[in-house]
């Protein structure tokens, strides 16, 4: 478990996690509690179950074992308290929706199957877009979006579900520097009001950035603590091997850190 992260404060506690693909083993026992209000990194090298995780966490993929709580009780389905953003290559753009349309599916969740979207479900949806700079996109299709822009987007429709957690997979890939910029800032006002973000990760020299917590990984877990505690040249040479150079490590880390045996 997360140090001293308590599960019964926490929005989204996971509990002896085992997923596999057929024989192959994508995550074994993972332990980790979502610490409330902070913003959370999930970072390890390729196969090493980030996206599985979340996945998982959200029942998209199945689980050979493990609980999931949320505040110490069974999360439960739909987990409306959680909002998610995929990758990008995991979306079909040649769907025929606006970038309206994709906010309001945001709101799906709490209304009933027979209920058609009213005029302050539109309002909200639009809000939402102004929120991220997106409100003059509304009526374009979500194909015709640049990759930063389809980005916003999506968390335009996470904000519109008006969750706690915001779980996202890789959501500066493939965007421009003042579309991450943007990101940072809109995680950053999400904390601001009390919200969690889970985010998997992949590029460590912004990680002490723009994160408060580490869940580093490589099937199971390899470290999970405050950035500045786990995020050492030991914990990375475990869960990346030879793949990281000491030349790579010494630009990630501090010189007293990266020159550590």
């Amino acid at each position: 478990m997360s140090g001293a992260q308590d599960p019964a404060d926490s929005p989204l506690a996971i509990q002896g996690l085992t997923v596999s693909y057929g024989e192959r083993l994508a995550l074994l026992g993972v332990d980790f509690v979502t610490p409330p209000g902070q913003l959370s990194a999930i970072v390890g090298p390729n196969g090493a179950g980030k996206s599985t995780l979340l996945k998982a966490a959200l029942g998209i993929q199945p689980r050979v074992a493990g609980d999931l709580l949320v505040r110490g009780r069974p999360l439960p389905r739909p987990p409306r308290h959680i909002a998610y953003v995929p990758q990008r290559s995991s979306i079909d753009w040649d769907f025929p929706a606006t970038a309206l349309d994709v906010v309001l599916m945001g709101l799906y969740g709490g209304l009933r199957w027979w209920q058609p979207t009213r005029h302050r479900h539109r309002h909200w949806a639009r809000e939402c877009l102004a929120r991220v700079g997106m409100e003059a996109f509304a009526e374009r299709q979500i194909g015709r979006l640049s990759g930063g822009q389809q980005q916003r987007i999506f968390l335009a429709r996470a904000l519109a579900q008006e969750a706690e957690l915001l779980l996202l997979d890789e959501p500066f890939a493939g965007v421009d520097a003042a579309t991450e910029r943007a990101i940072v800032e809109l995680f950053r006002t999400f904390k601001a009001q009390g919200g969690s973000v889970l985010c998997v990760h992949h590029d460590l020299a912004t990680l002490g950035d723009y994160f408060d917590h580490l869940l580093l990984l490589d099937v199971e877990v390899v470290a999970d603590g405050p950035v500045a505690e786990a995020f050492t040249a030991a914990n990375l040479q475990q869960a990346y091997g030879g793949r990281l150079t000491a030349a790579q490590l010494a630009r990630l880390l501090p010189v007293s850190e990266a020159s550590r045996p």
